[in-house]
């Protein structure tokens, strides 16, 4: 066998002897591996801020008031995002009981369901259109990718529309390549596009519409639209979608025109919440979000691009380019933006690590060195950054330096063998122990690491010192207005300043109140002056990371008549 076949054949050689591709052997691998990546950390990582603890929070209104339609933020309508994951995430805190309802693991649940459904579909996909072996590599690479191991981690929207999007152009994809599609993929299609609505709005529809008008215009031909069965799909979608926009209407503050207001116009004109950021950053962050699997992207990319008139090929190229661009021209940018089309470029990937004799050609020149040199330093950056956090905002104990500690190096030793043996013989093997090392690196982060930062989980050591001595009686913060303190605390939590709070406990006997220590002193005054004693309870240090800044609280509480 020649050294050029070898890379080629190796992946196919070792599924046919393991039989790893044949019935549901490839679903229950990647169930596992699922498991393994999305569960640890789930149940011990505290609340994170800001949009994570709004939706848990806004969700545990909703089981508390017993109003599914209106959502809310304390006393405040959140016209952002619709209904769906808050529904999700009801009905699986639900069933745990009222005693769990500031439980934060159980409002993640859904988000690591569906980023596991996103897994099989996309490997079934991927079966369908290229074969078991690059569906099953495909659905292995979404599952190891960073951004997907995050978001099945938080309890936000987005790893439920990489469900629902995976499924509705998992469908779309079936009904373009296929002579006859049946009935079932149109309908798959239009529920899963209705679904996707419900969990946030048009994104599903641009994704969609980009993908299908690319396609369109690439091969100068709509007939094959018509196979989505569009009188009992629009249907379908309408008896999904309409009845919660139809009784959300009816309120005193109409989601559409509010979410239209508040969240989709400000995207669209200018940078949200400082979130701006100019054309190519979502390229850029493809380093990051698409690791370990971006150190083969562009080489996957440029290949497809030669085999684009395969109309498998050309579906991905439809799915990822288009969406790819229009997110980069929308003024607003976060990470996670590009999460929907996170599956058709692991397709591509998948296709091109078994095609790899093939495209091996481009892998020598100068350009791929130095991206290979950009990619092994990405990796390495990621391992700092884990290392630096644990030494910053840690213990100082070894259960929290060593998980950063075994990070850094991971990343160092994927970085360098990825780098070094990429573009040679064996280079797909190289590829495959990143892979490896990636995975390793994200379970030793979210299950080790990050569940032991003190330092930036200042709602949870609020939480735990304040709740026992609460006694019923709601608590007041002053200037550190996180949701997540909102959500550990109680929805009537008041949030106020440091003569609000001031008053608040000097009005309720023995409530508790956090101020920040550059106002205990005027506080102080306000309660001697009124004959009674200010006790500090607990000085808490931490770093915001929501707002840049680091944390000097105090929890404080009075005594005496």
């Amino acid at each position: 066998m020649t050294a050029a076949a070898t890379p080629a054949s190796d992946l196919g050689a070792v599924a046919a002897r393991f039989k790893v591709t044949e019935g549901l052997r490839p679903y229950l691998l990647l169930t596992l591996l699922c498991l393994c990546l999305f569960a640890p950390g789930l149940a011990r990582l505290p609340p994170m801020d800001r949009d994570e603890s709004r939706f848990m929070q806004a969700t545990k209104q909703m089981i508390e008031t017993g109003d599914f339609i209106d959502i809310r933020f304390q006393n405040e309508p959140r016209n952002k995002k619709p209904v769906g994951v808050y529904w999700l995430q009801a009905a699986v805190v639900g069933l745990a009981g009222p005693d769990n309802l500031a439980t934060p693991w159980l409002y993640r649940l859904p988000s690591a369901l569906a980023a596991w459904i996103a897994v099989l579909v996309a490997c079934a996909f991927g079966t369908r259109l290229f074969g078991a072996a690059v569906g099953l590599s495909a659905g292995a690479m979404l599952g190891t990718t960073m951004v997907v191991v995050a978001e099945a981690h938080l309890a936000k929207t987005d790893a439920a529309l990489l469900c629902a999007v995976t499924l509705c152009l998992g469908a779309l994809g079936r009904i373009y390549v296929a002579e006859r599609a049946p009935l079932s993929a149109a309908l798959t299609f239009w529920a899963a596009l209705a679904a996707g609505i419900l969990i946030k709005g048009p994104v599903i529809v641009a994704v969609a519409g980009a993908t299908g008008l690319a396609l369109c215009i690439a091969d100068r031909d709509l007939r094959w639209v018509f196979k989505l069965r569009p009188l009992p799909g629009i249907a379908l979608f309408a008896a999904i979608c309409a009845p919660w926009f139809l009784l959300q209407s009816t309120g005193s503050t109409p989601f559409v025109a509010s979410s239209f207001q508040q969240d989709i116009l400000p995207k669209l004109i200018g940078g949200q919440e400082g979130h701006g950021a100019p054309p190519g950053t979502h390229l850029l962050l493809s380093l990051v979000t698409a690791w370990p699997w971006s150190l083969l992207a562009p080489f996957a990319v440029i290949a497809a691009w030669r085999k684009r008139t395969q109309p498998a090929v050309r579906f991905c190229l439809a799915w990822l380019a288009p969406a790819w661009v229009l997110f980069e021209l929308v003024p607003t940018k976060l990470p996670h933006y590009t999460l929907p089309l996170m599956p058709p470029l692991m397709l591509l990937i998948a296709v091109h690590v078994h095609e790899w004799a093939e495209a091996r050609g481009m892998l020598s020149g100068g350009w791929a060195l130095a991206w290979r040199i950009v990619w092994s330093w990405t990796g390495i950056i990621l391992g700092v950054v884990a290392l630096v956090a644990a030494r910053r905002f840690g213990d100082g104990g070894a259960s929290s330096v060593l998980p950063a500690a075994a990070a850094a190096g991971i990343t160092l030793a994927a970085g360098l063998y990825g780098m070094a043996s990429l573009g040679r013989a064996r280079s797909v093997t190289g590829a495959m122990w990143t892979g490896v090392a990636g995975a390793v690196f994200m379970v030793v982060v979210f299950g080790a690491e990050l569940p032991r930062l003190p330092g930036l989980a200042i709602s949870d050591r609020i939480a735990a010192r304040a709740l026992p001595l609460m006694a019923g009686t709601p608590m007041a913060l002053a200037g550190y207005h996180e949701p997540s303190a909102i959500f550990l605390l109680g929805t009537e939590t008041i949030l106020t300043d440091a003569a609000g709070a001031a008053a608040y406990v000097l009005a309720h006997p023995g409530a508790l109140a956090v101020i920040s220590m550059g106002s205990i002193e005027l506080v102080r005054a306000a309660v001697t002056a009124s004959g009674r004693e200010l006790v500090q309870i607990e000085q808490i240090d931490g770093y915001n990371y929501s707002r840049g800044q680091t944390e000097r609280l105090a929890l404080i509480t009075t005594r005496g008549t």
